[in-house]
């Protein structure tokens, strides 16, 4: 058999860099980390007052307000992240002339989880109300980015600006719409740059049927703040327990499983028995949004 093929049959994810274990979205707003099997995970607040709010992403995506103080730690609960199972006929596998199916579709439920792990984040902090700006009369999109650091400079410094499609569009011919009105010299991304947001994200892709982020929409995560350490989120991945990784033939305690079975199974559609390969992916997670006041989102940007 094809060595390719055979590689092919059973991977826990581990990725291509080492360095980088989540997609590159969550590197730059939020603080990764693991957590072991059976580990609890638990978070302080370092805000001072007597009470405060976390939040983190619950089953169906939605909001679980955490309250703690500085002295109760709030338990955190891991969701369950599965993609849906997969299959590869093994017809279409053995007629092939291309035998590298099996890793596509390998390929595509990890992308497809990436995403989902960005969309869960993103979706958490459109539902922060209080951290919405609008757009003032006779603004547009620079005006109202400067009404989203306001809000936020208080608390954070060292932004990123998380951005859709029409919003990436509007920034890239910015200068251009408005050459006719400029009585001064100026670029938007030198504005952005005085403003203190060092990155501009696109966002792009859908998963489940829905953009991971709405092309109108803009995020600014400020990443350095007096109120807690580190960034306004945080992301973890549960580790498998050596055993439970060894059960599929891999060493180690990695922290997302994807396999493809290493033997063909019976898929019961229309009763035909069809043999194919099963494919899926799964890990455990947690996303909280732990200094919500470091976040600012505009719907109404232009």
């Amino acid at each position: 058999m094809d060595r390719n093929v055979e590689l092919a049959y059973k991977l826990i994810k581990e990725p291509i860099d080492p360095n980088l274990k989540v997609p590159v979205e969550l590197q730059d707003i939020a603080d990764v980390g693991s957590a072991l099997p059976g580990e609890i995970v638990k978070y302080y607040s370092s805000e001072d007052g007597n009470t405060d709010d976390i939040y983190s992403a619950d089953a169906n995506g939605g909001l679980t307000i955490h309250k703690v103080s500085a002295v109760s730690p709030a338990q955190l609960t891991f969701v369950g992240l599965q993609s849906k199972l997969e299959y590869v006929l093994i017809d279409e596998i053995l007629a092939a002339e291309d035998q590298g199916g099996l890793d596509r579709k390998k390929a595509a439920i990890i992308r497809s989880m990436d995403k989902q792990e960005v969309k869960r984040i993103i979706d958490a902090i459109l539902l922060l109300a209080s951290q919405e700006v609008d757009k003032d009369s006779g603004g547009d999109l620079l005006d109202t980015v400067i009404k989203m650091k306001q809000l936020v400079e208080d608390y954070a410094t060292d932004y990123i600006l998380l951005v859709g499609s029409t919003i990436q569009n509007k920034i890239d011919t910015y200068d251009k719409d408005n050459v006719s009105t400029f009585n001064y010299k100026m670029s938007i991304l030198d504005e952005f740059a005085k403003l203190g947001i060092k990155k501009v994200v696109k966002v792009i892709g859908s998963v489940n049927g829905s953009a991971v982020m709405a092309a109108t929409k803009a995020i600014l995560v400020g990443r350095n703040s007096n109120l807690a350490q580190g960034k306004p989120i945080s992301f973890i991945r549960r580790q498998f327990d050596a055993k439970v990784a060894g059960l599929v033939g891999i060493t180690g305690t990695p922290e997302r499983l994807v396999q493809i079975a290493e033997t063909p199974q019976i898929i019961n559609g229309d009763n035909k028995n069809t043999l194919g390969y099963g494919a899926y992916g799964y890990e455990s997670i947690i996303e909280c949004i732990t200094n919500k006041r470091a976040i600012a989102w505009s719907d109404n940007l232009y």
